[in-house]
């Protein structure tokens, strides 16, 4: 069975910064020369790693100055950080020019209670809302990356009982979302005004997702679409059960199950360094999932230990899984080289990464 991860990915293995030392952001420059950033959650600090001196800037190159600071993404120059609505007085989208002398961060339209993100466009975007509290709905708005004053759309219309959204991304010009809630991935419409599609996951606790193609039926053909990370959930008594890797094709039915790819491990992030090499990832553990013949697995350590979060992505030939303290681990396709960068504040939580496209 042959399984391969989509082109956005592989492109993504292109991108490194080429200056060291901790101050990315050189005198006369015109805003910062970093293309990885960590993000602080306890804060809400933006932070720059140098990935030649593997070191990360002493300050924050900006911060959202909210607790619970979570997934950041790019559109060019432009980041967005979304934040939830624990223990904050304004959670939501925010967004901030990395490329300003002086970046500020400011909330795009209402409030939410902001978990993932993804860019379309330069002109589309969605981001995901989930509040256990019920105080913010959970629901799914476009926005525009281009503009700051163009708020938030119309929530997407027809989402289930329950729907608690969290990972969204972009396979094949169609846009999927994690259902948390029912343990299923929402497919939205191609006007994205609506829910056009549901498909059940093979595990519960359904989280991440990442675009990219897979053979999943064994035709010999690779069909485009999202891997889905399962968490596994819980059982009454609130321990863990297994969780799982899915493929989801882009064209699939609505009502398709899932395909499982890798059963029993729980996963709550994906990303890819090739196209038959991922990297899955959790609190407490992080693996190379290994696509090429039989799926398997072998877990990452650094000097022995294990270290794993929900975020992960790739540059520059390496993985970067933050460990919700103050380090950032880097790792190559062989897993054996992990080493720590340390990042921001002592009492910070780094939990997140992204990377400036």
């Amino acid at each position: 069975m042959k399984r391969r991860i989509g082109t956005g990915a592989a492109a993504m293995l292109a991108l490194a910064i080429a200056l060291a030392g901790c101050d990315l952001i050189l005198p006369g420059s015109k805003g910062s020369t970093a293309n990885l950033f960590a993000v602080d959650s306890k804060n809400g600090n933006v932070y720059e790693i140098d990935e030649s001196a593997l070191t990360a800037a002493g300050t924050p190159l900006v911060s959202v100055a909210q607790n619970s600071a979570g997934e950041i993404v790019f559109s060019g120059d432009i980041g967005f950080v979304a934040v939830g609505s624990y223990g904050n007085t304004a959670p939501g989208l925010y967004r901030f020019d990395a490329s300003s002398e002086a970046p500020q961060a400011a909330r795009v339209g209402a409030m939410i209670s902001a978990q993932y993100a993804c860019v379309v466009s330069s002109s589309l975007g969605y981001v995901t809302s989930a509040d256990y509290k019920g105080v913010y709905d959970n629901a799914v708005y476009p926005f525009n990356p281009a503009s700051a004053s163009a708020g938030l759309g119309a929530a997407a219309s027809g989402a289930p009982a329950g729907f608690y959204p969290q990972d969204i991304a972009l396979a094949d010009g169609r846009v999927f979302v994690a259902d948390n809630g029912n343990g299923k991935v929402l497919r939205l419409s191609a006007d994205g005004a609506s829910f056009d599609a549901a498909y059940p996951a093979s595990a519960a606790g359904t989280t991440g997702l990442l675009a990219g193609s897979c053979d999943y039926d064994a035709d010999g053909d690779l069909d485009a679409g999202v891997f889905v990370a399962n968490t596994g959930g819980y059982d009454a008594n609130w321990n863990s059960l297994p969780g799982s890797i899915d493929f989801i094709p882009a064209a699939a039915a609505d009502g398709t199950a899932a395909t499982p790819i890798l059963a029993g491990y729980s996963v709550g992030r994906l990303a890819a360094f090739d196209y038959e090499t991922l990297v899955a990832t959790n609190y407490g553990h992080t693996y190379i999932v290994s696509l090429s013949g039989t799926p398997s697995a072998s877990e990452v350590k650094c000097a022995g230990a294990s270290f794993g979060s929900y975020d992960a992505a790739i540059s520059g030939g390496y993985a970067f899984v933050p460990d919700g303290g103050n380090g950032i681990f880097r790792f190559s396709p062989s897993g054996t080289d992990a080493l720590k960068i340390a990042v921001g504040k002592s009492g910070e939580i780094v939990g997140n990464v992204g990377i400036r496209d």
